[in-house]
């Protein structure tokens, strides 16, 4: 299985742990739920790359990782040939109401930014390696600068979250009008406001900072999809 390599714990209830501790993250097509820990047997795991959405398996898995309070983030990129359209439609962009095994809280995408950032943390229409604007997005926060601290020694970063397999993360975000598509640096044209952030991706295209990107919000591709977020209030 592909556990992350974070130094935490498997835990078996979400009220136990602490950041870095993980979780599997379990879905029954049967009775339309999530399921927070317990056995896998009888699931099957998603790869790192994630799971064609119109073929999921009738009952599945993959891990959630805790990265702060109340949020916990999956460790890979669980369904792909999903359109943003249709995640914001199942109100998985902003959030999808869900009580997972007794916890309430939200289903929903982590936000990118809307386009790039400079080395102090300014909006700039060039790709200056250095994240994304606004700096505060959850993607650069909570992935691209998970603590080093709580990644297990000769591991590095894709080993917790899988974001460098070649498949983007949707993120919640309108890129900003100015953004150009690009596939080797070079600009061609000009967005519009029905293109969406993406990011990660592999290493030609994400690098050590985490890439960003943008594709238009009805494309399905094998190369992007949904990585869930489960925000909940922790007392």
């Amino acid at each position: 299985m592909a556990v992350p390599a974070t130094t935490g714990q498997l835990r078996e209830r979400v009220e136990d742990m602490v950041v870095g501790d993980y979780i599997v993250w379990k879905y029954d097509n049967a009775i339309n739920e999530y399921i927070f820990g317990g056995s896998t047997s009888g699931y099957t795991e998603i790869a790192v790359t994630g799971h064609p959405l119109a073929n999921m398996p009738s009952k599945y898995f993959w891990y959630a990782i805790k990265v702060g309070k109340g949020l916990l983030i999956a460790d890979r990129v669980v369904s792909h040939t999903v359109t943003w359209d249709w995640l914001n439609a199942n109100r998985f962009v902003e959030g999808s109401p869900r009580t997972i095994s007794g916890i309430s809280g939200v289903v929903r995408c982590l936000s990118g930014g809307v386009t790039y950032a400079d080395a102090d943390g300014n909006r700039t229409f060039e790709n200056k390696n250095t994240g994304c604007f606004p700096v505060d997005n959850e993607w650069d926060k909570y992935i691209i600068n998970f603590p080093v601290a709580l990644i297990q020694k000769e591991m590095q970063l894709n080993d917790v979250w899988n974001y460098d397999q070649g498949v983007q993360t949707w993120t919640s975000d309108t890129s900003a009008n100015g953004i150009y598509t690009s596939s080797s640096g070079t600009k061609s044209a000009q967005v519009n406001s029905t293109y969406r952030s993406i990011r990660g991706g592999d290493s030609l295209f994400s690098g050590a900072w985490g890439g960003f990107g943008i594709y238009p919000s009805n494309a399905s591709s094998i190369d992007c999809g949904f990585r869930p977020v489960f925000e909940y209030k922790e007392v």
